[in-house]
């Protein structure tokens, strides 16, 4: 084979490899300026490794491979997540691999494991039986190899990032997934979205500047316990079918009759990304001015400090605490949450020897955890936790019990098993709530939410109502169990209302 054909080969390779993604975008028709962009991370890879091999078949091969494992793995989220890959979830790729359980439930891993396998030993194969070209072995070609997809990322990111996103927003990149990967292709989508996100970023911000630092009076009728509970895939699961048990729920149907107010949560994600509606809770920000930050705002967004339910509550004088029985590095939260207000976080190093439901820590540890606190604390308490017992997937056999979903419910999407052990951890966080709501001599402030209806096979994304539920909550207080119906970004100034009277929060 001559060079020309041999390098030739090599990059007919990765063609395919790149039409894979755009096939799984429905991008094949469109063809413009942006296609470069589209074609720009499969050429890096085929570039960095032919470099370091100076064997193209072997090079585009393995692109090709690349290209057709991302389209797998975004076919996969828009089944199960109903939503493309987007730029911030491969900056999660290392949260992926060391928390596989938690970060990717849903996918056969079965297929991925075998095919990797075949794929490292075709690769080996390949590597060994192809020769390398000695004309790209030379230093010039090396560097060109190396030099140019650098420069390039260096133009997109700096000299160029504001008129690259100008351009793409004229454009029309509008933030939609789904539109934008069938209108520019899934690759183009990706880098596009970090491209626009670099260049808004800093103004969005302002929206989001803290506080003037003057520590603002506590009110005298102010709680000295606030507890904000995010409550891992909790929703009202009678919504799903007549079939599940009326008293699913006691203590979370008694507290939202004696509420200040309760109701639906309209929130921003369904099945998994839970930071969206924690980040939107904590902030007060709706998605359209966090722009393409809204897919993972603790990525880069919320790496300075900002305003927030926590930092407003501290300049009232409260200290301010974040448990969550888990990594702490998981969507960096150890790192972020101190931008957000909270002085202390408290992560799965107080939860040793816990008990455990499914591999999480259990609900109804965090109780005492809780309690602890608020008797050796010397100044008013918040405290924000976040479970996650009620995680999927769903697979573990059921505890002794009386069950909870009539024989042969025939729900949508709904395996019996499955959802058996789902509605068993929701009375968990149910018990959770009655210990938390138990001590009514602090005249204590609880609200209690859901971060998103649990996913597949669950529920689905497409039914009509993918909103969670909550209830705000006082001791001592007797409200009138006040329906209203929030949007997540609206619930933490609803708390602060209860908590220090009327206010603005965003």
């Amino acid at each position: 084979m001559t060079p020309t054909l041999h390098n030739s080969a090599g990059i007919i390779l990765v063609f395919f490899g790149w039409l894979a993604t755009r096939r799984g975008a429905a991008a094949l028709a469109g063809f413009d300026r942006w296609l470069l962009l589209d074609a720009a991370l499969p050429a890096t890879v085929f570039a960095l490794l032919l470099a370091l091999s100076a064997r193209p078949l072997f090079s585009g091969a393995l692109t090709m491979i690349f290209g057709a494992g991302f389209a797998y793995a975004e076919r996969a989220k828009r089944r199960t997540l109903g939503e493309p890959i987007v730029f911030t979830d491969v900056f999660q790729t290392i949260d992926i691999f060391r928390h596989p359980r938690l970060a990717m439930p849903f996918p056969n891993r079965l297929p991925i494991v075998l095919f990797g396998a075949f794929a490292l030993s075709a690769f080996a194969a390949l590597y060994g039986f192809e020769a390398a070209v000695p004309a790209l072995r030379a230093p010039l070609p090396i560097m060109a190899l190396l030099a140019t997809p650098v420069a390039a990322a260096w133009l997109s990111v700096g000299p160029l990032n504001r008129k690259l996103a100008q351009a793409l927003r004229r454009d029309n990149m509008t933030g939609e997934p789904f539109d934008d990967a069938a209108r520019f292709g899934t690759l183009a989508t990706l880098l596009g979205y970090g491209i626009v996100a670099r260049a808004e970023r800093s103004a969005r911000r302002k929206v989001a500047a803290p506080l003037p630092q003057a520590a603002r009076a506590k009110p005298n009728a102010a709680p000295a316990s606030v507890i904000l509970v995010q409550c891992e895939s909790f929703f009202d699961a009678r919504r799903l079918g007549a079939s599940i048990v009326p008293d699913l729920l006691p203590c979370f149907d008694r507290l939202s009759g004696e509420s200040l107010q309760s109701g639906r949560l309209g929130v921003p994600c369904w099945g998994a990304n839970t930071v969206r509606t924690e980040f939107a809770v904590l902030s007060g920000l709706t998605e359209g001015l966090l722009g393409m930050d809204r897919f993972n705002p603790y990525y880069r967004f919320a790496r300075q400090p900002l305003d927030s339910l926590a930092a407003r509550l501290r300049a009232q004088g409260y200290r301010t605490v974040c448990i969550h029985p888990f990594d702490g590095r998981f969507y960096a939260r150890r790192e972020v949450l101190p931008h957000l207000g909270f002085d202390i976080f408290i992560g799965e190093e107080a939860f040793r020897g816990a008990p455990r439901v499914g591999g999480f820590v259990a609900d109804l540890a965090i109780p005492p955890v809780v309690e602890t606190l608020i008797a050796e604390a010397r100044q008013p308490l918040f405290v924000f936790v976040i479970t996650l017992e009620n995680h999927g997937p769903w697979t573990l056999p059921l505890p002794g019990g009386a069950p909870l979903l009539a024989p042969g419910a025939g729900l949508p999407l709904a395996r019996d098993a499955a959802l058996e052990r789902y509605l068993a951890s929701l009375r968990n966080s149910d018990a959770m709530l009655a210990a938390l709501s138990s001590r009514i001599d602090d005249g204590r402030l609880i609200g209690f939410y859901g971060d998103h209806q649990p996913g597949p096979p669950l529920t689905d994304c497409s039914r009509p109502d993918n909103r969670s539920d909550y209830l705000i909550w006082r001791a001592g207080w007797r409200g009138g169990g006040q329906r209203v119906d929030l949007a997540a970004h609206e619930l933490g100034a609803a708390l602060l209302r209860a908590a220090s009277g009327p206010g603005s929060f965003h």
